[in-house]
């Protein structure tokens, strides 16, 4: 029996790793502070990126009118398509934001010196990118508040009832947990291999073009359906990222929570279907307490857990290849 019992963890082994923990986190946060204030330091490189946000919504608010105006909106949907690049604009703005300023958060610090400092002072590269992350979340919310947000409120693209904010704020926690994990994949072939800004660029780009931020996920449905015998959208809709994206553009665009389940009338006109029906996903509600959204959202903790186990892994190995020669 006593053997047996062994093999469980002491109360002071669980307190020691709820320590160290807390203690992580705790230096998380303070990267987080330290990262803010270098951040709105620099207010060029802050106007350039507001800047940058607001001609992006000026272009693709205009590649949707001009998708509308030769008849391509999309059947069984709830919005036309200046209403689906408004809110893709603004999904992408927070979160391709922080990837951009994230994954370049170890060679920022090398390159200033700082890094052996952090190291030295048991501040991991998985902190620094973490605490990086949460600052450029705050940064580029408020960016998204400044330039995306009038632009939805101009098209009258407030969510209509409560239930609906709630359904806001479940995407986002879905999406920062799935973004914060490609995030640390890409930063860790960053650890290994140094200058890697292209394979950055390259890799969001990928997974806007995936997830339909670029163009409409259901696009190629016909194509995949006579082909191949399943809905292109019926597939790519169980990644989080994608969910988040096309269940956000929903949200802000019928008029009921109600609406997304069982169709309607848009705020824009349209005619629609609800949600499970075009996507062919058993979602019955927009709240934490669905079963689907709580899949999605473990599916996300899940991948971001493995993200910073990758990371730390890197870490070794960029330490035995001499990738790190700085730490």
């Amino acid at each position: 029996m006593a053997s047996y019992l062994s093999r469980f963890p002491t109360f002071n082994t669980i307190q020691n790793y709820a320590y160290s923990i807390f203690t992580q986190a705790m230096l998380a946060f303070l990267v987080a502070w330290r990262s803010l204030k270098i951040d709105f330091r620099y207010k060029f490189q802050l106007g350039v990126e507001i800047g940058w946000s607001y001609l992006n919504v000026i272009v693709f608010v205009g590649l949707g009118a001009a998708w509308s105006a030769t008849g391509g909106d999309v059947q069984y949907v709830p919005y036309d398509m200046i209403s689906f690049f408004i809110v893709g604009t603004a999904f992408f703005t927070v979160f391709n934001g922080v990837t951009d300023t994230t994954v370049t958060a170890i060679q920022e610090e090398s390159q200033l010196g700082t890094m052996g400092f952090l190291i030295t002072n048991n501040v991991t590269p998985s902190i620094v990118l973490f605490g990086r992350y949460i600052a450029a979340t705050i940064k580029w919310t408020l960016v998204l508040i400044l330039i995306v947000v009038p632009a939805l409120l101009m098209r009258g693209m407030l969510p209509s009832s409560l239930e609906l904010y709630e359904g806001i704020l479940v995407t986002f926690v879905i999406s920062w947990f799935f973004f914060a994990g490609i995030t640390f994949l890409i930063a860790s072939v960053s650890l290994l291999f140094k200058k890697t800004t292209t394979f950055n660029k390259v890799s969001m780009y990928l997974v806007r073009v995936i997830v339909g931020g670029i163009v409409p996920i259901f696009s190629f449905d016909s194509a995949t359906q006579n082909s191949l015998g399943f809905k292109l959208s019926n597939i790519l809709i169980w990644f989080p990222a994608t969910f988040s994206i096309e269940l956000m553009r929903w949200i802000f665009t019928v008029n009921s929570s109600a609406s997304i389940t069982s169709g309607g009338i848009s705020k824009d006109g349209h005619s629609f279907s609800g949600f499970p029906e075009v996507y062919g996903i058993p979602i019955h509600s927009v709240g934490f307490g669905d079963f689907v959204i709580q899949f999605m959202l473990l599916l996300s903790f899940v991948f971001f857990a493995f993200s910073w186990f990758v990371v730390d892994r890197a870490t070794r190995i960029a330490r035995k290849w001499g990738t790190l020669e700085f730490y």
